[in-house]
């Protein structure tokens, strides 16, 4: 599958992809300038979600929240077993940009799994 420059990106950021994404070298490559963390969406008396929070790097000591992806098929009771499936899941992800290279892999993998963009959200502190 191929995206062209105008698209959205497959990563779900909202943004085109050559705005995104298409610049975004391999690891092999140069260091990303994106990293993310796997974690749960939701809370107490609610249900948890797995979630993937995206940061993207500012300067070399600055990180700032660029985007967070949610798959709201899978519903726990635990924040840990969807931070845990979240886990898997970015791993997986993971697995399928070295097997190619390619980050387009990597964001198709995370949408294949029901993973999609949260607008405004607030990631809780601990």
């Amino acid at each position: 599958m191929s995206v062209s420059r105008n698209e959205p990106c497959p990563c779900g950021s909202g943004k085109k992809y050559k705005k995104c994404c298409l610049n975004v070298k391999s690891a092999a490559e140069s260091p990303s300038r994106f990293r993310f963390e796997s974690g749960s969406y939701g809370g107490p008396g609610r249900q948890y979600m797995p979630s993937i929070i995206s940061y993207e790097q500012i300067t070399p000591e600055k990180w700032s929240e660029h985007f967070c992806l949610v798959n709201p098929v899978q519903c726990f009771d635990s924040g840990d077993k969807a931070s845990a499936l979240a886990e898997a899941d970015l791993n997986d992800a993971s697995a399928a940009k070295s097997d190619s290279g390619s980050d387009e892999d990597f964001a198709m993998s995370l949408k294949n799994k029901g993973y999609m963009k949260v607008d405004n959200f607030r990631r809780a502190v601990n």
